[in-house]
């Protein structure tokens, strides 16, 4: 009944993206999540960099390039999640976790330990796991559907 009602709405039902765009997306989700790790050791790095030197970090190449770092990493996170559903995507965001402790023990000298490295592993882990198993996602593309999912008993307890 619901297809029907779309179709005869004209509307169009939603496809869901083909394999050259969720490939695209996830890769483009991958990149952003390592970008927005980076981000921060950039950033310290720089503050060091600066005290050392006795200037403000506000001069320093390498806080900067944290900074935009951060916000190219937030753009594509933004693209991705246009291009893939959202279930596929905020997994991957967790890769920025393990990318940034690691990158903090090469370029900090920060030391990480055992437990640290089982985090990163299982964190990446677990996101693979995530996207492997990930539900399909149901486009809701008319306003009688948001009112029916909104009203549903199940849908409110669930959030």
């Amino acid at each position: 009944m619901r297809m029907a009602v779309g179709a005869a709405a004209g509307d169009g039902a939603a496809q869901s993206p083909g394999p050259a765009a969720v490939s695209l997306g996830l890769s483009v989700a991958v990149v952003s999540s390592l970008v927005n790790g980076s981000t921060f050791v950039l950033q310290k790095k720089g503050i060091v960099r600066a005290r050392g030197r006795g200037t403000s970090y506000l001069t320093d190449i390498v806080w900067w390039s944290g900074t935009i770092a951060m916000a190219l990493g937030q753009i594509g996170n933004f693209l991705a999640y246009t291009a893939v559903p959202t279930v596929l995507v905020t997994p991957l965001g967790a890769l920025g976790v393990p990318f940034g402790s690691i990158l903090a023990s090469y370029l900090l000298k920060e030391k990480l330990n055992i437990l640290g490295k089982l985090g990163c592993l299982l964190s990446c882990a677990g996101s693979v796991v995530l996207i492997i198993h990930s539900p399909k996602s149901e486009s809701v593309t008319t306003q009688a559907e948001l009112e029916e999912k909104l009203t549903n008993p199940g849908t409110l307890f669930f959030y």
